[in-house]
């Protein structure tokens, strides 16, 4: 039974194997997850490639997002996949023994400092996604913490002819709420997707209601996980409430959510199940 429920990928390089890797997202298809979310930043490039082994033989049963304008200038993905793991998860293993707490990639990026984007960068960013997910399109290409305003006039017409071409479905904006806050229908209007955390719910709402026609992805549900007000639910389930809740909040977008255990990952769709039919 496919659920309305997306993964995302952005801490998937932090395990130690290939082979866990996919055992987890096998597992998350399995539960009937069809939307998975990754960047070219994930993992430098890294979390593209374990997508593009995973989407093998899957392709057309799923949605797939990545996006462009960040860290395109980090990629490195030459050595094989197989040999990066294991020495990723040492050094961050060690990392975290010298300074006592563990050390996060990948992590939020919290602000939208102004830089021009071109077609070029577009251009080489979506050629080298394509390459590494091993597909000849994307369901949704997004641009990664930016505003419209940062692309070029002749940027922005890449992006259309790509769909013209439909070698991408829909193209949108990733970024923090409060930067999509600042933006207007003008803004927008040419632009399908609004992905952006859910954790301030009060914000989240506010933009679905200024941007009533655009599909919205949500991310980041699951950091109220220990609030107080959740005390009355069991431990088990607050994830899958949470989820639940998001979904109910945005029953035509998608709610996205990662974790590296295949534990908690079978915790957080039970319990989506679970508070999804009540």
């Amino acid at each position: 039974m496919e659920i309305s429920l997306g993964f995302g990928g952005a801490t998937l390089t932090n395990l130690k194997s290939l082979k866990e890797i996919l055992f987890l997202l096998d597992l998350a298809f399995d539960y009937g997850i069809r939307h998975f979310d990754t960047a070219p930043l994930y993992g430098q490039g890294y979390s593209e490639v374990i997508y593009g082994k995973f989407l093998k033989d899957k392709r057309e049963q799923i949605t797939l997002t990545t996006k462009f304008g960040l860290g395109e200038d980090n990629e490195t993905d030459r050595i094989p996949v197989n040999f990066i793991l294991p020495a990723n998860y040492l050094v961050k293993s060690i990392k975290k023994k010298l300074k006592g707490s563990a050390q996060v990639d990948d992590k939020a990026y919290s602000g939208c400092p102004y830089r021009k984007i071109e077609k070029s960068l577009i251009q080489r960013s979506f050629e080298k996604s394509l390459r590494r997910l091993n597909t000849d399109f994307v369901d949704y290409f997004l641009l990664h913490e930016g505003l419209p305003s940062f692309l070029t006039d002749e940027a922005f017409a890449y992006l259309v002819k790509l769909k013209e071409e439909k070698s991408v479905r829909y193209i949108g904006i990733g970024t923090n709420c409060l930067g999509i806050k600042t933006l207007n229908a003008d803004d927008v209007a040419l632009w399908d997707i609004l992905q952006y955390e859910y954790n301030i719910p009060l914000v989240a709402n506010e933009i679905k209601a200024k941007f009533p026609k655009k599909l919205h992805f949500h991310h980041s549900c699951l950091k109220g996980i220990n609030d107080e007000q959740l005390k009355h639910i069991d431990a088990n389930d607050r994830g899958g409430f949470l989820l639940a809740q998001a979904t109910r909040n945005n029953p035509q977008g998608k709610i996205i959510f990662s974790t590296r255990s295949p534990v908690s990952l079978k915790k957080n769709i039970e319990g989506f199940l679970k508070y999804s039919s009540k």
